[in-house]
């Protein structure tokens, strides 16, 4: 997919991908003065860009975040950024709003992240604090492997107790399918980042 820098730029509402200098980093900016214009204003752009192409407007963030997650894997390639780097760039990514410039609910992201963790030990059989210690240096499908234990169960103990809220969300009528298939396959991709990520060694 060919997008135009200056329409790239409009579509992801200020967020940058920064490959260079042996550095990346997702930046996201906002103005507070004028945000809910802003984010309306985009979510216009988006939705007149993703008729001009026929597809819809998520299938559009889809294919934007996919440009953004090459530009990541190629930095990864060229060794400009470490693996733990370009897994927390891609959470990021995909728990990103386009038409904010910042993560969308990134405390929602952050607490998610929590819970897999706190799953993750469980599936372990560790307590968080030996979750930590055990983690420095490493990752969670390493500890995993270390275990006998594979990672695709790994990633559906992680991701058993977002399934399970989100099935009473929708035997509630609160959420559609549709939108907790979606919430679903996002936080999938935060949880194979976590489980791919190299944790700092202390």
């Amino acid at each position: 997919m060919r997008v135009h820098r200056g329409a790239f730029a409009a579509l992801v509402g200020g967020a940058a991908l920064l490959v260079g200098s042996g550095t990346a980093a997702l930046a996201g900016s906002s103005n507070p003065g004028n945000g809910q214009d802003h984010q309306a204003a985009c979510q216009a752009r988006l939705a007149r860009v993703a008729a001009h192409r026929g597809v819809s407007v998520d299938q559009l963030e889809a294919q934007i975040k996919a440009k953004l997650t090459a530009r990541v894997d190629a930095a990864l390639q060229a060794g400009k950024i470490t693996a733990g780097r370009a897994a927390a760039l891609k959470a990021r990514i995909a728990g990103a709003d386009l038409c904010s410039g910042v993560l969308r609910h990134h405390g929602v992201v952050r607490r998610e992240g929590r819970r897999m963790l706190r799953a993750a030990a469980g599936f372990l059989g560790l307590d968080r604090a030996q979750l930590r210690a055990q983690l420095a240096g490493t990752s969670l499908a390493a500890l995993a492997q270390k275990q006998g234990k594979s990672t695709a169960d790994l990633k559906t103990a992680m991701l058993a107790p977002a399934n399970a809220r989100l099935a009473k969300a929708v035997a509630a009528g609160h959420v559609s399918q549709a939108r907790a298939d979606q919430l679903l396959a996002r936080l999938g991709t935060l949880a194979d980042a976590l489980i791919s990520k190299t944790f700092p060694a202390k």
